[in-house]
Formats: structure tokens, C-alpha cells, sequence
């Protein structure tokens, strides 16, 4: 079977190596941001894993003697993929969205506003940071879908499966309101793993790009604090920069 992955430079069961890494401010007031980049390529391994179950359970789940289960776990591991993927998202808009304006007033936002896909898609689409602009086929994809996993009460009504290939199927009613009408919802699997992978691609060479123009030789940001043991404030190693 050919079944779509996430490129994010491995396979699931690889360990981790520094080439897939680069240098993001370890010391932000949000955390470790190198740590985090980490954290979102073993996310996206995650993915891959419920992707990998999806295409599996999808091939039985067709077979003229129905494999025990097989539907439900196909159905499953979609919607662990579709979280798995849109939770990564989330991370990539905020990590971008944060970085942008540590870069533009030379300090950290004390609230990270742009923090999710809605937030980006309440702007204009001049107004969205380079990354974000063209992506909103998938934003919206990913938005509905997960909503309607996340919260719909009418989703569990739905039992359909692709027949030329894996899909994704949701049953979406706004706020749980009848008035707001059902609304179906559906996409290839691959498809969705496709848009994400050319939206991880901006996004990773926007990082990297940041990466390249604020850190120093030596490994230090311009105009940042390396973490020392030391607490002393007379000691001649506080307050030095590299």
C-alpha cells in the first residue's frame, strides 16, 4: 500500500537526530523553543502511526469477510490523526506567530494573540504572517473536521468509508443547534496529509530562516541571555553575553 506520511524527516520509529533540528531561543519566557520543535516532529511521528493504522484498517475493513473491528478502528485512527495534525498546527501558528513579533519590537509578546487557526483566519488574508497565507484550504478543512470530532453531538451518526481510498468523514452542527443545520463534511486522506506537508514545509524553512539571521556564531541569539548555574550578582560571568 502507498500510504501518505507527514514528511517531517523520519520515519516514526527512528530516534531523533540533531539534523532534523536547528537553533530556536532555548530561554523565551514560553519555554525551550528548540525543545518544542522537537516535541511537534514527535507529534507528527504520532501522526504517522494513526495515519499508517488508518490505510491498514481502511484495506480490511473492504475485504468480502469483514475484519473484526476493522471499520471502527479505520474511523479511530482518522480522528486521532486529524487531532494529532490540527494540535500540530495550532503549535506552528503560535511558534511562528510569537518569533514574528519577538523579531519585529525585540521582545516576547506578553500574550501570544495568534495562537490557533481561528485566530488566523479572523484576519484578513494580507494581514496573516507569509506562512499562513496560503494554506487556508487546509485551515478550513482542519477547522471543521476537528470541531465537528471535538464537539458535534450529531457525528456519531456517521458510518461511511472511502471506497477508492482512505477519507476523512465528519458530521458538523454548529453550537449543537438544530437551527444551525447539519453540514457533511469529507476529504481524502491523502489530500489532507499532502496540504499539511506543503504547510509544515513554509513553515519549517520560515524557522529556519529565523534560525540562520538570530543566532550568533557560538550559538547564542542576538540579544539574548545564556542560562547560567550562577546566581551570584557579583559574579564576573553575570550579565556577559556570547
Amino acid at each position: 500500500m502507498d500510504i501518505a506520511q507527514i514528511e517531517n524527516g523520519k520515519s516514526p520509529d527512528e530516534p531523533y537526530n540533531a539534523r532534523l533540528g536547528f537553533w530556536l531561543p532555548p530561554d523565551s519566557p514560553y519555554g525551550n523553543l528548540t525543545l518544542k520543535l522537537m516535541k511537534l516532529c514527535e507529534r507528527l511521528d504520532e501522526a504517522n502511526r494513526r495515519l499508517r493504522e488508518s490505510w491498514i484498517f481502511w484495506d480490511r475493513a473492504r475485504q468480502p469477510l469483514l475484519s473484526v473491528n476493522a471499520l471502527q478502528r479505520h474511523v479511530y485512527a482518522n480522528e486521532q490523526a486529524v487531532y494529532l495534525i490540527r494540535r500540530a498546527t495550532d503549535e506552528i501558528i503560535s511558534l511562528i506567530w510569537c518569533l514574528s513579533e519577538k523579531e519585529a519590537t525585540g521582545k516576547y509578546p506578553e500574550q501570544i494573540k495568534v495562537d490557533c487557526i481561528g485566530a488566523v483566519m479572523a484576519k484578513p488574508s494580507d494581514q496573516r504572517l507569509a506562512p499562513f497565507r496560503r494554506h487556508e484550504v487546509l485551515f478550513l478543512q482542519l477547522n471543521e473536521i476537528a470541531n465537528a470530532f471535538k464537539h458535534s453531538f450529531v457525528n456519531s451518526d456517521l458510518t461511511v468509508i472511502g471506497r477508492d481510498e482512505p477519507s476523512v468523514y465528519a458530521l458538523s452542527l454548529d453550537r449543537n443547534r438544530l437551527s444551525a443545520g447539519v453540514q457533511f463534511h469529507s476529504i481524502a486522506l491523502r489530500s489532507l496529509v499532502d496540504g499539511f506537508n506543503a504547510f509544515y514545509a513554509e513553515s519549517m524553512a520560515w524557522l529556519r530562516e529565523f534560525s540562520d539571521r538570530n543566532r550568533q556564531p557560538g550559538g547564542a541569539a542576538s540579544g539574548s541571555q545564556p542560562i547560567r548555574p550562577e546566581t551570584n550578582a557579583t559574579s564576573a560571568a553575570t550579565g556577559s553575553r556570547r
